[in-house]
């Protein structure tokens, strides 16, 4: 059951608003919160915006992702809120897992899979125990069915066993009087370890290592979990569930195994297929190429060895973050991807390889779009990443008008962000069509591969003291697949931005296959976005830097320009 909030008297605020306020605040760690302040402007993403829906479903409240993203102020989006009346119940995900799409792309992938994983290396209190920390990843794996997965069969079969199945993997290590900076490479080797201990077909995808420093200092755990079992979100959910400190969790209303046999429902779903034309549209024979015509994607192997990490300073993070979206009343995956955009093409334009001036690319989601069904995702743990090709025309840009941050770059910015406002619900159904729909598959399979692929982790906390913090200098992309997995991708970016006390740093790890393209020319398309997003700022300091695109105004049919004229004229006055 839910209802409206009743109309506040002149001059308070009502509940939703107040709530929102206060929780819009905590989860961007800003003061002074008013109805007046809009989430994306203060530096909010798709991420945190799942953070946001999750902790006012817990205050009674009920908004989606996309209420979150697309209200410009909070007041707008209080408005949208309703009250959640009943308390959740569990739901029992117990039994066979039908593989969702990024699985079914995992095993296409090929190789091994026993040890491809995520981790995270977390603060712990200096109170913890042995026993204590047991009995909290016991608790983990009780509630989130999905960690107690199970692979057999040949090919994949899935199943998550039942509560009690699995007991709690800890190894204690005594870091006491051990300096933290000394211990950088203990952690990683445990870490790794700890990955080889993974046993999927034995329901052993959790490995923890505590490192215990003693009674006077904090500690540190590191949390291995194969991937089938985890993604991005996932460990939020896990983290929250740590810092309860072993109280009674929280049910989790909509299991991992109802989610996969709802992806896989939806599959041949008439606005499913209404996709697919769209799909084949994107992925047409013509855009650049980032290898030689006879480069095959998955020729090398993953390693550490063949990956970088470029940081972009505060000074221009900060205001990619906030003005520039604000200014385009756009999401922060329109301004990267726009820098990326112009990057790409500059990169193939000096190589001759710029095709027919388009750039495609794959592009990761977090998958948890309430599009294809009205369903609580909000406690649910598992791999929920969708993955969805991605064409991006920047046009015939002025290449001189964008050294000097011109009109040009903010024209680039509204192209891109229409486009991918074209892509029907964060590109959800691709991965159905692609994968789960016999019919489509094979269409989709012979179109045109990525060779690039893009995922933007949202924000992290950097020298955050606080009990189960996150330790970003451990890595903020945290996936590793161990040795023996092709690479997907000529080109994979993991970018995440960090926050620090000197202010946020967006924080990109590049990894290329040696066979389709050089360290050189990768570092160079690395510098290159780095320079266009540092110029996208440059274009947003102008006064007549931004502005609204069609998508914007659902009511209307104004064109791009129409609209910008309108714009200017309103300036005049």
């Amino acid at each position: 059951m839910t209802s409206r909030f009743a109309e506040p008297n002149p001059g308070e605020l009502t509940r939703s608003q107040s709530v929102l306020c206060a929780l819009v605040a905590d989860v961007l760690r800003v003061s002074d919160v008013g109805i007046g302040d809009g989430f994306v402007a203060l530096g909010g993403d798709s991420i945190i915006a799942m953070q946001l829906v999750s902790r006012a479903r817990k205050a009674g409240l009920r908004i989606t992702v996309g209420d979150v993203l697309r209200h410009r102020d909070i007041g707008a989006l209080a408005a949208t809120a309703t009250t959640v009346d009943t308390a959740p119940a569990e739901d029992n995900g117990v039994g066979p897992i039908v593989a969702t799409p990024v699985m079914h792309w995992l095993a296409e992938r090929g190789g091994p899979v026993d040890t491809y994983n995520q981790f995270a290396v977390l603060r712990t209190p200096s109170t913890l125990t042995e026993a204590r920390l047991t009995l909290m990843v016991q608790a983990l794996l009780d509630r989130h069915d999905i960690l107690r997965l199970r692979l057999t069969g040949t090919p994949w079969a899935l199943e998550t066993l039942p509560v009690g199945a699995v007991t709690a993997a800890v190894r204690r290590i005594d870091v006491a009087g051990r300096p933290e900076e000394d211990l950088a490479t203990l952690v990683r080797q445990e870490s790794d370890e700890a990955r080889d201990r993974l046993r999927p077909r034995e329901g052993n995808v959790v490995q923890a290592v505590w490192f215990d420093a003693g009674p006077a200092r904090q500690g540190m755990l590191a949390l291995v979990v194969h991937h089938l079992a985890i993604d991005a979100m996932s460990w939020r959910v896990l983290i929250s569930d740590l810092e309860t400190a072993g109280r009674e969790l929280d049910p989790v209303p909509t299991s991992f195994r109802r989610w996969s046999e709802t992806l896989n429902a939806q599959a041949s779903a008439k606005a499913t297929l209404a996709e697919l034309p769209g799909w084949l549209e994107r992925l047409r024979p013509g855009a650049a190429r980032i290898g030689a015509v006879d480069s095959v994607p998955g020729r090398d192997r993953e390693s550490r060895d063949r990956c970088f990490t470029l940081s972009l300073p505060g000074e221009f993070t900060e205001p990619l973050l906030t003005t520039v979206p604000a200014l385009f009343n756009a999401e922060i995956n329109d301004v990267l991807l726009a820098g990326l955009a112009l990057a790409m093409a500059d990169w193939h334009r000096r190589r001759g390889t710029a095709g027919d001036g388009t750039v495609l690319l794959n592009l990761e989601g977090h998958g948890r779009e309430s599009a294809l069904a009205d369903v609580d995702l909000s406690r649910t743990v598992g791999w929920f990443t969708s993955l969805f090709p991605v064409r991006l025309d920047p046009g015939e840009p002025d290449w001189a008008e964008i050294r000097s941050a011109g009109p040009t770059v903010g024209d680039v910015v509204k192209r891109v962000k229409e486009q991918l406002r074209a892509i029907p619900d964060k590109g959800v159904r691709y991965g159905l069509l692609r994968y789960l729909n016999p019919e489509t598959a094979p269409l989709l399979e012979k179109a045109a591969r990525p060779e690039f692929c893009f995922n933007y982790l949202g924000r992290h906390r950097a020298a955050d003291y606080a009990d189960w913090a996150v330790m970003p200098e451990y890595g903020t992309g945290m996936d590793d697949t161990g040795s023996g997995m092709p690479m997907a991708h000529g080109i994979e970016v993991n970018a995440a931005t960090v926050d620090r006390e000197d202010g946020p740093v967006l924080r990109a790890t590049w990894t290329w296959a040696g066979s389709m393209v050089s360290e050189v020319d990768t570092r160079e398309l690395a510098e290159s976005w780095f320079t266009m997003l540092r110029t996208l700022v440059a274009h947003a300091r102008q006064p007549w830097a931004g502005g609204l695109t069609p998508s914007d105004l659902t009511l209307s049919s104004l064109g791009q320009n129409e609209l910008e004229e309108i714009e200017s004229e309103l300036r005049a006055f």
